[in-house]
């Protein structure tokens, strides 16, 4: 530990302690707290999805609660059509504007009674801490890399998939927990512009559409080849006379056309044209998936779309993927310690991708 840090650490437990001793006369038990302000401020998509069964969590472990979600980016976007929240408060994200964070969440003043601020994976910051403790947040439980400002911190447990570490928060709580799938929700309206966009884009009535997820960033080396894509999509079409849609964000768009162009035969692309709680609509809509390891994936799950899921030899599964469900099929078939440079999923082979796929087109609902 440096010697800015001890003295960092220092600062934050006499802070922490002075707070606790004004507040002792007046903190509840945490089993008779009934409010919740959960941040969110996550720099990616997986984790604010992955924080999203909390909220069912919460309403399970403490019928009749209030839940606030406090967040901007993809933390409020996942979360702002949820009907478990009571309210969405959008702020300047904390890391880069800390005093108009707390300024904005000072303002709102979710509660007139006692409440707890949550944190979860992906929101383990200094400067968030900062924005719940500043913003008056006398009690706060979850993830943090600075313990002595919260009552109950949490440490990440690697053995621990990223929903099962954020279910921890309902028993520091002191109540049971027990497992939530990730949800993101549409509307009606959604669902009909998706239906729409569809038929526009030459899908029949009753024709099976697979969406595929064939991009992921760079850095992440989860990539599999594009042939093989291509491969797979010509035996979809071939045997089920299935519908291609391609997902993906606007800079992946270039790549996916190139992917798509080299192909005989129509396909769809939405890459970088949908909001989220629009791409969730069109993944509803789907027969399955083929994806990578990445973000939309986890939209996918969101969902209930049946899908094949090529993981990197690198990535533990249980961290990210939804083991032990009939409705996915992860194909991983190596495993190392790291991602070498070059590294692209070459071990997961053309044939047992559509061998998967044909068991979920068969029968999805089992898989």
């Amino acid at each position: 530990m440096s010697f800015i840090q001890a003295v960092k650490g220092g600062v934050f437990a006499g802070v922490a302690m002075t707070e606790r001793f004004v507040n002792s006369r007046s903190s509840a038990s945490f089993r008779d707290v009934r409010n919740f302000l959960l941040l969110q401020y996550p720099a990616a998509l997986g984790t604010a999805l992955h924080a999203t069964p909390l909220i069912p969590a919460l309403r399970h472990a403490v019928p009749g609660c209030s839940i606030v979600v406090a967040g901007s980016g993809f933390g409020l976007d996942v979360f702002r059509s949820n009907p478990g929240i009571d309210k969405i408060i959008e702020t300047a994200n904390p890391l880069y504007a800390l005093k108009k964070a707390v300024s904005q969440l000072r303002r709102e003043n979710p509660f007139a009674g006692p409440y707890v601020t949550l944190t979860s994976t992906g929101n383990e910051r200094t400067k968030i801490a900062l924005q719940a403790m500043l913003s008056g947040a006398a009690v706060r439980v979850g993830f943090t890399v600075v313990p002595q400002l919260y009552r109950v911190p949490l440490a990440y447990d690697p053995g621990l998939s990223q929903i099962a570490n954020n279910l921890r928060i309902i028993e520091a709580l002191g109540h049971a927990s027990r497992h939530f799938e990730p949800e993101i929700f549409f509307s009606e309206e959604d669902l009909k512009d998706a239906r729409a966009f569809l038929a526009r884009s030459g899908v029949r009535p009753n024709q099976p559409v697979v969406v595929f997820v064939t991009q992921t960033s760079v850095a992440q080396r989860k990539g599999w080849r594009p042939e093989r894509f291509r491969a797979v999509a010509r035996f979809l079409v071939e045997r089920y006379d299935a519908h291609v849609l391609f997902i993906g964000t606007s800079k992946e768009a270039p790549m996916i056309d190139k992917l798509r162009r080299e192909l005989e035969f129509s396909t769809t692309s939405i890459a970088g044209k949908t909001s989220l709680s629009q791409l969730a609509a069109f993944m509803r809509l789907c027969k399955v998936g083929l994806t990578l390891d990445t973000g939309p994936m986890h939209i996918g799950r969101s969902v209930g779309l049946p899908m094949v899921i090529i993981a990197p030899a690198w990535s533990p599964p249980v961290e990210w993927l939804p083991i032990c469900d009939p409705r996915f099929r992860i194909l991983k078939n190596a495993d190392i310690p790291f991602a070498p440079t070059d590294y692209i999923i070459d071990e997961v082979s053309v044939k047992e991708v559509t061998e998967a796929l044909s068991a979920l087109m068969e029968n999805p609902a089992k898989g």
